[in-house]
Order: C-alpha cells, then structure tokens, then sequence
C-alpha cells in the first residue's frame, strides 16, 4: 500500500491522531517529536511507519459517536 492509500484509509477508518501524525512522522523519516509531546498512539505510529507497516492501525480507530 502506497503511503497516500495508507494515509486516505486511516482517515476514512478515524484512526487516533497521534497515531496516525506517528505513523507519517516514521514513514518519511521525520525526526520524533520532543520527548514531553510522545504519546502511546504516537510512538506505536512512529514504529509503525518506520516499517511501512500498514497491518495494525485498525487497532487505533476511534469509533464514530452517534
């Protein structure tokens, strides 16, 4: 999965975030954020964009209130 298919389905799924700004973050080589702004969702995102690992956002999705 391309990092723009990526991106487009973590939006239409409301992933977390801080995963998801983690996960851009590690896929394009970003530098982390400041120690004081890392959260949970943020550096499992950051990890995961590291690999260019698609597989485990589904576990960050913040379900729709209706």
């Amino acid at each position: 999965m391309s990092y723009y298919d990526a991106v487009c389905r973590m939006i239409e799924l409301n992933v977390d975030p801080d995963y998801m700004e983690g996960w851009m973050g590690g896929y394009l080589r970003n530098p982390r954020r400041e120690e004081h702004e890392i959260t949970p969702e943020y550096s499992t995102g950051f990890e995961d964009g590291l690999e260019r690992d698609t597989r485990h956002f589904c576990s960050w999705v913040i379900p729709l209130s209706s």
